[in-house]
């Protein structure tokens, strides 16, 4: 087991970290989500939206799917600068505005903020404590662990599956709800079994220059994460993101043999999309790398950006190690004006 005081920084896969931190999330916001939900649809809500930048932006992708899927009320999911700057028109007293920073400064987060507050939506916000986005935020749900993104990730679930249950399909919204009561011990037992083949890959593609990720459905802003805040981020590691559902409209031009790839496999509907893409790839000899739900413990399909993210974070973990480049590097985040 890797020293948690090494130069590589904290990680959360270590002994209980994450599992306490998201089972005290769940046990601090259970009842308060549902308390809000309900006030939400009593005073009238025909709109969600969800707003964040980077790794907090990725998060929202699924949860818009299953609000898309399962309930009556759009949403829709946007980066801070685009929310701002589009302004919807359908933003008002009868939308709800769900806004996510880890730090609680993100300049076009707290922007957004303004702009949901003037035209009268409400707003809840995802963050650490006492910061200037949960003070300003109607209602607020903070963390404290170094699982940020998963963090924000459980509490959009907790936010969406409620939307579900109350103005939606209650049956699927309950099921879902149960299957985040039992999270914490699902991952606890997924991060058991997966640091071996993370540090495996690790030590096999340490000396690669650059991947194409695909994916689709459940897993669609899991790729995106995993490539702006792993690889670019924290690694600088040229990559790119595909859905598996356009691989097949320009993209697949650029497989050839030995091409790295990542593809992320769900158990949801989507499944047969992604795992074309991937038999395309292997026919041209592509070497592919892929990160199934299926070959993890059981868990609900639509849970599945919690399940493969761990199976990259060990693989990230590792990498940064192999390649001796801590995962908190930064050449201009927070060190340079932008």
């Amino acid at each position: 087991m890797i020293n948690t005081e090494s130069k590589f920084g904290l990680n959360y896969l270590e002994g209980s970290i994450l599992k306490d931190g998201i089972s005290k999330i769940y046990k601090d916001y259970h009842d308060k989500v549902e308390a809000i939900v309900k006030e939400w649809l009593a005073s009238g809500i025909d709109q969600v939206y969800f707003v964040g930048c980077g790794g907090s932006r990725a998060i929202m992708e699924p949860v818009k799917l299953i609000l898309d899927k399962y309930s009556s009320i759009p949403a829709d999911a946007y980066t801070g600068w685009e929310f701002v700057n589009r302004a919807p028109e359908r933003l008002n007293e009868r939308a709800a505005v769900v806004l996510a920073s880890h730090s609680g400064t993100t300049e076009e987060v707290l922007k957004s903020l303004d702009l949901a507050k003037e035209r009268g939506a409400k707003t809840i916000s995802f963050s650490l404590n006492d910061t200037p986005l949960q003070k300003g935020a109607e209602n607020s749900l903070v963390y404290n662990t170094p699982a940020v993104n998963l963090a924000k990730l459980f509490m959009s679930y907790l936010v969406t599956t409620q939307l579900v249950i109350q103005s939606g399909n209650k049956a699927f919204g309950e099921e879902l709800w149960q299957a985040l009561s039992a999270l914490p011990e699902k991952l606890q037992e997924i991060i058991n079994v997966t640091e071996e083949r993370g540090k495996a890959l690790a030590k096999q593609y340490k000396d690669k220059k650059g991947y194409y990720l695909v994916a689709t459905g459940m897993l669609a802003g899991l790729a995106y994460q995993f490539k702006v805040c792993t690889l670019l981020e924290m690694q600088w590691i040229h990559a790119s993101h595909i859905n598996a559902g356009e691989f097949r409209h320009g993209p697949f031009e650029i497989v050839e043999e030995g091409q790295p790839m990542i593809f992320l496999l769900g158990t949801d509907e989507s499944r047969p999309v992604a795992e074309r893409a991937l038999n395309f790839a292997n026919r041209y000899k592509a070497d592919t790398i892929v990160f199934d739900l299926k070959e993890l413990p059981e868990i609900h399909p639509y849970l599945a950006p919690f399940g493969v993210h761990i199976a990259l974070q060990w693989f990230a973990w590792h990498l940064a190690q192999e390649r001796d480049h801590p995962l908190p590097t930064r050449r201009y985040m927070w060190k340079v004006e932008y």
